[in-house]
């Protein structure tokens, strides 16, 4: 065994920092500060923040009770080592050192996305069938559901055209599919519209459940049937339909009014700036209510489930352009805050999450449909 003294000296003379992988909150009154790589978290004040501080670059445990004057050498040792041991500080030439150094290297987006993603990563079994039965019990039973639709009952209404009409074959759909940035700014007609929102975010069917009442079926999978993704069709150029931003209802298949003008310049604004944004016929601005999800999940790792409904809806979304020979576009850089101020959302509740947009290439590139129907 090796003495104390001996264990002790080494222990003051190693090199230490800070780990860069940290995120501070209160809960409640208690400040958390928390490592998000190794999921490690600790409770601390005023002086653990100023011992982080100081080891922001390699120092010792001797160098830190020579410049840390006020505290006595046991506190400042004792503190020392279980900030070690919670991976807020992190030893010279450690594993802990050598797996943040192999992740600075790779993960180059910042801190917010970092903690989003190993905040969220599941390393526990899905529940068990009983486990569910308990938590439905425990949390669900008896609670009111958020609402499986958004409508604005005061609005004009313009119903959308039932499906019907001929189908294009699926591989070659897919073959075709492209991303297009190039439109003419012409016109597209409510019977395409039409079909886009109902193979998108449209109600498929309606199926009762005993613990859960009516849910949803659509053409993308949504996680446990919630749907929490709304839409609101920013029309350019529709044929028939007079220029604004609209609400879709599920309910009842139909674009509820929400403003009416021309917003050809503000989806440019909404993109972020991508200027081509607004000779699309019509962008979406797709939309998440939390509570809708949130109240059935409570895991953090459900956030992610936005993401996902909000993928799978763009996948539908552009196949179904395209097999009605149409050019369409999916974009994640958009700016969240002018949406949300424009549609009178408050960012929390309901958030904005994604764009998509469809509209007449330029180029004519895949319209294979456009002689078997397309008006």
């Amino acid at each position: 065994m090796v003495p104390i003294a001996e264990r002790r000296e080494k222990e003051i003379g190693l090199r230490m920092r800070t780990s860069p992988h940290i995120v501070i909150y209160f809960q409640g009154r208690q400040l958390v500060l928390e490592n998000y790589i190794t999921r490690q978290s600790f409770q601390g004040g005023p002086d653990t923040v100023l011992l982080l501080d100081y080891f922001t670059i390699w120092r010792t445990a001797a160098q830190a009770l020579r410049d840390l004057t006020g505290y006595t050498e046991e506190s400042i040792v004792d503190s020392i080592r279980n900030l070690r041991d919670h991976g807020l500080l992190i030893a010279e030439g450690s594993e802990q050192d050598k797996l943040e150094n192999r992740f600075a290297k790779n993960w180059l987006w910042p801190n917010a996305s970092r903690y989003y993603h190993f905040a969220t990563k599941l390393d526990e079994p899905y529940s068990s069938p009983e486990e569910i039965r308990n938590y439905y019990e425990k949390y669900l039973k008896g609670t009111k559901q958020p609402a499986i639709y958004k409508t604005y009952p005061e609005r004009p209404k313009i119903r959308l055209l039932p499906d019907s009409g001929a189908e294009a074959p699926l591989f070659q759909t897919l073959h075709l599919r492209h991303t297009t940035r190039d439109f003419s700014g012409g016109s597209i007609s409510l019977k395409q519209l039409s079909r886009i929102i109902y193979y998108s975010w449209g109600k498929l069917s309606i199926y009762k459940t005993q613990e859960f009442g009516h849910l949803l079926h659509k053409a993308s999978p949504s996680a446990g049937a919630r749907h929490p993704i709304e839409s609101y069709a920013v029309v350019n150029n529709v044929e028939g339909v007079r220029r604004g931003i609209y609400h879709y209802s599920v309910k009842d298949h139909s674009l509820e009014l929400v403003k009416a003008g021309d917003f050809r310049e503000r989806c440019v604004t909404f993109s972020a700036g991508q200027t081509w944004t607004r000779n699309a016929s019509v962008l979406f601005l797709m939309t998440a209510v939390v509570e809708r999800t949130a109240w059935k999940y409570r895991i953090p790792r459900v956030y992610r489930a936005f993401l996902l409904d909000a993928g799978h809806i763009s996948q539908s979304f552009l196949l179904v352009s395209t097999a009605l020979g149409l050019g369409a576009f999916c974009i994640g850089v958009i700016s969240d805050l002018s949406i949300e101020r424009e549609l009178g959302i408050d960012g929390v509740n309901e958030t904005a999450i994604f764009a998509v947009g469809v509209g007449c290439s330029s180029k004519e590139k895949g319209n294979f449909e456009k002689g078997a129907e397309v008006h």
